[in-house]
């Protein structure tokens, strides 16, 4: 009987490849999973979550505002990166089947609380919103508005109103779900000024409409945004901007460092100082590859970066590829998790590298620190913003099973393969080799002029790298914190680029000048000086803030948590891009000089 089964199935199958166009064949293959329906069919819509529309991250629970509630409450288990998104599913009691027109639907019939209606004025007053998914597509609408009185006899103060009529515009093609928007109707409104109690019937209704765009850019509308003249104008006129500022920086500082560099043979061969000269030279050179202070944690924040900027790189890949898009529920927080994961094999193998090449002897410390580095204050932080999401109740507060998961699982993993690239490093260990031997004693760092420090370098290095992409950090501001897309993957990772190029040119070029002057302590100076561009980062995030309307102990803690570790990865990738940089500069260069 059950290969009789197994074979009538079989047959199904066949029949609805072979006749696509065959009522039954059709019927058989519709179904949510393939987002294909028959006319009729019910399509899942889930209620997600409310919030002020001015502080993107502050967002509650769909019912915790008196809306129809359905009886059974039932939640959409979702994945890791949904509930790190604030994703809240539920379902609820709106019945939009496929292709089914409804006018004025009764929803239900409600009787609204003084406490009901004080809680829904203060939500129309900040301008709540509230946004549902139909058939994995994101729709936005307001609960209410408010409307200035001041102006008619006998008011005082604005009227506040909410709205009990929602229609659903849905467009479709063939048995595919294209678009839909969800809008309120400004004429079916109660007034919810005063505290009384109020009986409301809500309504919807749902229409529907033909439309030739394909299923597979269905969700290309989310990044017109990106594509309207004005952002055209910005992103363009940010690459001209970052490219003309390349330019010019390599061309400038590549003239200076030239004749710096012809100077320095008639410097070391002019007048009396020659024999004093030549020695300070190599007895620098003898001093350049001693391994600095703190040496295990400097090769962990190698480390970190290095796993960063390869986390970033994968990143940029899969949104090339389209696996990442806008709206995708939680696939960006699950992208960033998983490739933070298995970039920690890359972490572990760089510190590693560092810490063999440069002491014959190595520290237990270097893979425990790179783990430390930047997951621990993103742990801190996330605890810190998990708490007070809590006493909001927001749905930015971590379930206590996704807590068990991150803490229990995914950091031992991460852990583990950090282990597992130092181990796969230390088995292929080689010989320590530096272009010189560094001596015992170390050389008296000569008095520098104010220029040649490190707080002048640092603003010199940062300031001139942030302009490079300050127009481009703008939009993704815009992005981060706001509805729209504005940014395209492809113009973030072009600037992206054109940062590190301009990063490394310029820590090359400081540390050519630092090493002239007879300082021999460059190694944490590189990254100081590469890793600059974040301050500035993070002071135009504050700008930012303060010129946005957000508001809020809660969305201002948000914002600067996830700011702060945004600007803090940054730092870290530049700074380790800058040493590399200045230390293929430093072999290539100082090679052939040895001490005595």
């Amino acid at each position: 009987m059950a290969f009789e089964t197994r074979r009538l199935n079989l047959l199904l199958a066949l029949l609805a490849i072979i006749s696509p166009g065959n009522r039954f064949a059709a019927a058989a293959a519709a179904s949510p999973e393939d987002h294909r329906y028959n006319v009729g069919d019910p399509v899942p819509l889930f209620a997600n979550r409310v919030g002020p529309l001015h502080n993107p991250s502050e967002t509650y629970e769909y019912y915790d505002l008196p809306f129809c509630r359905p009886d059974p409450l039932i939640w959409k288990s979702g994945s890791l990166g949904e509930v790190l998104n604030g994703d809240r599913l539920t379902n609820s009691l709106y019945n939009l089947k496929f292709r089914e027109f409804k006018d004025r639907e009764i929803l239900c019939k409600k009787k609204l609380k003084v406490s009901d209606v004080a809680r829904l004025r203060n939500a129309v007053n900040e301008d709540f919103y509230f946004q549902m998914y139909y058939d994995d597509l994101p729709m936005w609408g307001f609960i209410g508005k408010v409307e200035n009185s001041s102006w008619s006899p006998g008011k005082k103060g604005p009227t506040y109103y909410l709205f009990k009529h929602v229609q659903f515009d849905a467009f479709y093609n063939g048995d595919q779900i294209i678009e839909i928007h969800a809008s309120s109707d400004p004429n079916h409104v109660i007034d919810i000024t005063d505290d009384v109690e109020v009986n409301v019937k809500f309504t919807y209704s749902a229409f529907w409409n033909a439309t030739s765009i394909g299923f597979e850019e269905r969700m290309s509308k989310y990044s017109r945004a990106s594509l309207l003249p004005i952002h055209q104008r910005i992103h363009w006129f940010s690459l001209i901007n970052s490219s003309v500022i390349l330019i010019l920086l390599m061309g400038l500082l590549t003239l200076l460092f030239m004749r710096r560099i012809r100077n320095d043979p008639r410097q070391y061969s002019a007048g009396d100082d020659e024999e004093e000269n030549d020695f300070a030279r190599k007895y620098i050179c003898g001093e350049l590859f001693r391994p600095p202070s703190h040496f295990p944690l400097f090769c962990a924040v190698l480390g970190s970066g290095m796993q960063l900027l390869t986390m970033v790189c994968f990143l940029s890949l899969l949104a090339f590829l389209g696996v990442l898009y806008p709206y995708s529920r939680g696939s960006l927080c699950t992208a960033l998790v998983l490739s933070y994961i298995l970039t920690s094999v890359v972490g572990g193998f760089t510190a590693t590298s560092f810490q063999s090449q440069f002491t014959e002897t190595g520290s237990g410390w270097t893979v425990p620190l790179t783990g430390i580095v930047y997951l621990g204050p993103v742990l801190v932080i996330a605890f810190v913003l998990d708490t007070i999401s809590m006493a909001y109740g927001a749905t930015a507060a971590l379930p206590v099973g996704t807590i068990f998961i991150i803490t229990f699982i995914f950091v031992p993993i991460t852990v583990l393969l950090l282990y597992l690239g130092g181990v796969i490093r230390r088995l292929f260990r080689t010989e320590v080799c530096t272009p010189s031997i560094a001596r015992k004693s170390l050389r008296e760092i000569p008095p520098l002029a104010w220029y040649k420090n490190l707080p002048c370098q640092m603003i010199l290095g940062g300031l001139l790298s942030f302009s490079s992409v300050v127009l481009e950090l703008y939009e993704l501001c815009t992005t981060l914190w706001g509805f729209k897309i504005s940014v395209l993957p492809g113009t973030l990772f072009v600037t992206f680029v054109i940062l590190i190029i301009v990063t490394s040119v310029l820590s090359v070029v400081l540390t050519h000048i630092q090493l002239s002057s007879g300082d021999h302590d460059w190694w944490w100076r590189c990254v100081f000086r590469g890793g600059s561009a974040a301050i500035f980062m993070f002071a135009y995030c504050l700008y930012f803030y303060a010129r946005s309307n957000m508001s809020g102990f809660l969305q201002l803690s948000i914002f600067l948590g996830y700011s702060a570790l945004m600007c803090y990865a940054f730092f870290l990738i530049l700074g380790t891009v800058g040493f590399i940089a200045s230390l293929m500069f430093v072999c290539r260069n100082y090679e052939a000089v040895k001490s005595e």
